[in-house]
C-alpha cells in the first residue's frame, strides 16, 4: 500500500526506475531459470558462446530466441529466422501502443531508449500500480533487471551445457511453448480480465506441440487463436 507521502507527490524518473528494480523479484527469478535453459539449448544446436550472449543481448526475447532455434542450421536461413522472430515479437506493438500515452513529458530520445529493455513483465505490472509512478521509468528499472537476468543466465547455461553433453537435449524442445505458457500464467494472476483467451491459448499451445508443430508455429498460433477467442468471449458477453 502507498504512504500520503507518495500519492500527494509523484515520483521521479530515478524514484520509479528503483521502485521497478524492486518489483522485479519474482520476474527476475523465472526469467533466470528459462534464461539457462536457453543457454544449454543453444550450445546444444552448435551456437557459439558470443553468439548466443549477442543473440540475448539484442533480441532479448524468450519466445523469439527459442523459435530461432528451430532453423539454427548450416547455411543459416536468416530470412526464415528474421521471419519467425518478428512474428513472434509482433506482440510488441501492441505493447507499445499501450504504453505510448504514459510516456507523456519524456523526450523521442528516452523512449527510444527505453524501446532496447522493452519487457512484457514491467509493461503489464506497470498497469496496476500508483498513478502517480512514472511509467517510463518504472519499466525501465524493470527491464535492466530482467536483462541481467537474461544475460547472466544465459552465460550459465552455456557454461554448463557441457554437463548434459550426454542427455537427451531434445527434451528442451518444449522451452519456446513453456515460455509462452509461463508468460500466460503471470500475465493472468491478478488481472480482472476473463481467463478464457488464456485457457484456449494455453490449451492449443499444449495440442500443436503433440502433434509435432514447430515451436514458432505454436507460438503464433496460439496467441492468435487466443486473440479470437477473446472476441468471441466479449461478443458473447455483450450480445
Amino acid at each position: 500500500m502507498w504512504s500520503p507521502a507518495i500519492k500527494q507527490n509523484p515520483m521521479s524518473t530515478y524514484q520509479s526506475l528503483l521502485l521497478g528494480l524492486r518489483s522485479s523479484g519474482p520476474y527476475f527469478i523465472s526469467t533466470f531459470l528459462f534464461g539457462v535453459m536457453f543457454g544449454i539449448a543453444a550450445a546444444s544446436a552448435g551456437i557459439e558462446h558470443w553468439q548466443a550472449m549477442l543473440m540475448s543481448a539484442s533480441v532479448f526475447s524468450a519466445s523469439a530466441q527459442f523459435a530461432s532455434l528451430e532453423f539454427w542450421q548450416s547455411p543459416l536461413p536468416l530470412g526464415t529466422i528474421a521471419l519467425s522472430v518478428a512474428l513472434v515479437s509482433s506482440r510488441n506493438i501492441l505493447l507499445g501502443m499501450s504504453m505510448t500515452h504514459h510516456f507523456d513529458g519524456h523526450s523521442l530520445r528516452r523512449r527510444i531508449l527505453w524501446l532496447f529493455i522493452l519487457n512484457d513483465p514491467g509493461v503489464v505490472t506497470s498497469f496496476r500500480i500508483d498513478e502517480r509512478v512514472d511509467r517510463l521509468g518504472y519499466v525501465t528499472g524493470y527491464g535492466i533487471a530482467l536483462m541481467i537476468s537474461w544475460m547472466s543466465s544465459t552465460w550459465l547455461g552455456l557454461t554448463v551445457a557441457d554437463w548434459f553433453a550426454g542427455a537427451n537435449l531434445n527434451s528442451l524442445d518444449f522451452a519456446g511453448p513453456l515460455v509462452m505458457a509461463t508468460m500466460m500464467v503471470l500475465f493472468a494472476k491478478g488481472s480482472k480480465s476473463s481467463p478464457v483467451p488464456w485457457v484456449v491459448s494455453g490449451i492449443v499451445a499444449l495440442v500443436l506441440f503433440e502433434i509435432g508443430t514447430a515451436n514458432y508455429l505454436i507460438l503464433v498460433l496460439s496467441v492468435l487463436i487466443g486473440i479470437v477467442a477473446a472476441i468471441i468471449h466479449w461478443q458473447l458477453k455483450h450480445a
